[in-house]
């Protein structure tokens, strides 16, 4: 028998999403998807339909089942995701792991170059990469989804707090699940998974092939073995640090402040609980929430 999803992770990208499905399901009464069905914001929303979806559930015996998509936190991408899913599964948890802002720009951005992206330098990506910023305007993301869903079954965690103490995150988590708290890996909980430090990193010219046209073309042609060798050439080992233009970065944490201190506020955090290099967040009017 089919089954509607408890709960569904929202994101956001490079924010410990990876960590936070795979430690849930260390725990005896909670099953999380493990790969990411991107239904309510993809094509397959239409062609699948919510029966093919609810399937996804079908004879799991654990107290709660669950899934993720990084995406389902990025409103450009699809308007449609928040208003979908609380039409379709009103009843329904609502997770949402968050980080530093700005960091998590970095990390989003030199993911996407260990992964192949031709985004260039930190500064030029995040002109020309909308989602890289607006993933990280967490309040107008959570926004569109508090139409739909009352306060009490979102839930906003921090990627800071995981870190700092992933016992006490954990057991957070439980309880707003509604399971017995203690009842995950909490030795698991504290091996960091999915780090970008851990990948290869490619070249800026890697990033000009990949970028050309017929690049694809060429490597379905060449021997295995000669791409290989090509990739041990081109592409680093090690993360990549963003070297930020101070202009380029104030501009982002111009676009990002007040977004950023509303989060904050609506979360109980203090201000400073961020710190922005070229802006205080304590200059932002605070907001009444509804």
């Amino acid at each position: 028998m089919s089954r509607e999803p408890d709960f569904i992770i929202l994101g956001a990208m490079k924010c410990g999403t990876t960590s936070l499905k795979q430690n849930l399901n260390t725990h005896d009464e909670i099953y999380a998807l493990p790969e990411e069905p991107r239904f309510f914001h993809s094509v397959r929303y239409r062609e699948q339909g919510l029966k093919h979806y609810f399937s996804l559930f079908h004879g799991r015996d654990e107290a709660i089942v669950g899934e993720s998509s990084g995406f389902y936190a990025w409103d450009s991408w699809c308007e449609e995701t928040s208003d979908r899913m609380g039409r379709d599964v009103p009843e329904a948890k609502l997770l949402y792991i968050i980080r530093h802002p700005v960091e998590r720009i970095a990390s989003h951005w030199a993911w996407g170059l260990s992964n192949g992206q031709p985004w260039g330098t930190i500064n030029e990506a995040v002109q020309s990469v909308d989602r890289l910023v607006e993933m990280s305007l967490y309040w107008r993301q959570i926004s569109r989804y508090r139409e739909h869903f009352p306060d009490d079954q979102i839930k906003i965690l921090f990627l800071e707090d995981l870190k700092a103490d992933p016992r006490a995150f954990f057991r957070d988590c439980g309880q707003f699940l509604g399971v017995d708290p203690s009842g995950f890996d909490f030795e698991e909980a504290a091996t960091p998974k999915n780090q970008t430090a851990d990948k290869r990193t490619d070249t800026r010219l890697a990033q000009r092939l990949r970028n050309w046209s017929g690049f694809w073309t060429l490597k379905e042609i060449i021997p295995d073995s000669i791409v290989q060798l090509g990739e041990q050439v081109l592409r680093r080992d090690g993360k990549i640090e963003p070297d930020w233009d101070p202009e380029v970065r104030r501009q982002v944490e111009e676009r990002l402040a007040t977004d950023a201190a509303r989060m904050l506020d609506y979360c109980g955090r203090p201000r400073d609980f961020w710190t922005f290099e070229t802006r205080s967040l304590q200059d932002v009017e605070p907001t009444p929430f509804a």
